[in-house]
């Protein structure tokens, strides 16, 4: 195998594996924002009857929705670094690819 083909599979290699990170960090944006999305129907259905004052339901409601934005704020950032992971991985392929194919003419 020349060193343009290995190049180019350890890169496809490379890109896949961070695409199947922001796969799994999607999956688990989602599988958490339905987690507290559960809670807070059964914590409005569950505690709506018992409650003598609503200001209760609504502060935990409220803690809810600010932790849901925490997780997303968390994930934004997590899909910013892969991103840049990505564009340097590419950046260092394009870069790799230019010197072997360099070295090539030169021979």
């Amino acid at each position: 195998m020349d060193s343009q083909q290995r190049l180019e599979d350890n890169y496809l290699r490379d890109k896949k594996r961070l695409a199947e990170k922001e796969e799994r960090l999607y999956q688990q944006k989602n599988k958490g924002m339905q987690a507290l999305d559960a809670i807070a129907e059964a914590s409005h259905y569950y505690l709506k009857d018992f409650a003598p004052d609503t200001m209760d339901i609504r502060r935990g409601m409220h803690q809810l929705e600010e932790i849901k934005e925490e997780l997303a704020v968390q994930h934004s950032k997590e899909q910013q670094r892969l991103d840049y992971e990505m564009e340097e991985l590419t950046l260092d392929y394009r870069k790799q690819q230019r010197t072997s194919s360099e070295q090539e003419a030169s021979l």
